[in-house]
């Protein structure tokens, strides 16, 4: 789909609803138990509980799963802050409608971090929101969009939870040192930052024939010529690299997790052909497809 002339989002996005990763998106309920919840219990295990957190997204995209979580866990407030707006509240209204028609298994989902009844009472007061703008008030929640978050103008230690999932092997290297230095800023001292990321080819969500790491066999100039929107860019970051800018951006690593796809590591092993800048990395490095880190700033 990159080679498709993409002029702007609005076109990108009917592209994607009919082609693309929203013609069959993501339960929202696949979110919450495979993501939200363990990475809720990860937070707390630090001591970083979401009741009563205040939250900021990094790259809020076209739905607000994820902020829909930290509100229905507790969250005291959340900022979700994204480069391009292409938030769509129909789809947001979608969202709650659906997890509204599973009340039960919302509330079960996350027993172990909040009350079952207290979710429950957060999530009919969602379903009774006749617009997103209603939506937001309740939730408390502030979409920031055009917004940068390299420099965020929030007031120092101002946010005790800084978050994104499958964000970052969007945005280049140096920019996430950045955006980590600026999250050193705006977290309380006793705040967390914890970003999950998918370091697999995305091409390879909508076309399973094809490997988690079937980009890896193209050179720099043929990925730049394939991946050529402003929307879809992905950064072909590999573990070993992300470890890398954490130490750039002065971070304390506290949790890091990371899966190994074995499909890939197997591919690799039985020779697929690998780009020139990807050859002689350790296997397991290159088939990594998920990393979650928990860190926080480094002490003066």
């Amino acid at each position: 789909m990159s080679r498709l002339p993409i002029g702007n989002e609005d076109i990108y996005y009917q592209l994607q609803r009919r082609f693309g990763n929203l013609r069959n998106p993501e339960s929202p309920l696949a979110m919450f138990r495979d993501a939200a919840a363990p990475i809720f219990a990860e937070l707390r295990d630090y001591g970083c509980p979401v009741s009563g957190a205040r939250v900021l997204e990094v790259g809020t995209g076209h739905r607000v799963h994820m902020p829909l979580a930290f509100y229905l866990a507790g969250a005291g407030s959340i900022i979700t802050l994204d480069l391009h707006p292409i938030l769509k509240p129909d789809l947001v209204m979608q969202t709650v409608a659906e997890l509204a028609e599973h009340e039960g298994e919302v509330a079960r989902l996350f027993q172990s971090i909040a009350e079952p009844d207290a979710v429950s009472r957060r999530l009919r007061l969602l379903a009774e929101a006749r617009s997103f703008a209603e939506l937001a008030g309740i939730m408390r929640l502030e979409y920031l969009s055009p917004a940068d978050a390299t420099a965020t103008n929030l007031p120092d230690h101002s946010v005790d939870i800084h978050f994104s999932h499958t964000v970052f092997e969007h945005i280049p290297g140096q920019v996430l040192v950045s955006i980590l230095r600026e999250a050193s800023r705006v977290v309380t001292k006793s705040g967390l930052i914890c970003h999950h990321i998918d370091l697999s080819d995305h091409f390879s969500h909508a076309d399973p024939s094809i490997s988690k790491i079937n980009f890896l066999k193209f050179s720099s100039e043929q990925w730049r010529s394939i991946d050529n929107d402003r929307f879809g860019y992905q950064n072909r970051l590999r573990a070993d690299d992300y470890a890398e800018i954490y130490k750039k951006a002065g971070q304390r690593i506290l949790k890091w997790i990371d899966v190994v796809d074995p499909i890939a590591l197997g591919a690799v092993t039985n020779g697929f052909p690998l780009a020139p800048e990807y050859r002689g990395i350790e296997a397991s490095r290159l088939c990594t497809v998920v990393v979650r880190v928990i860190s926080q700033a480094l002490l003066p």
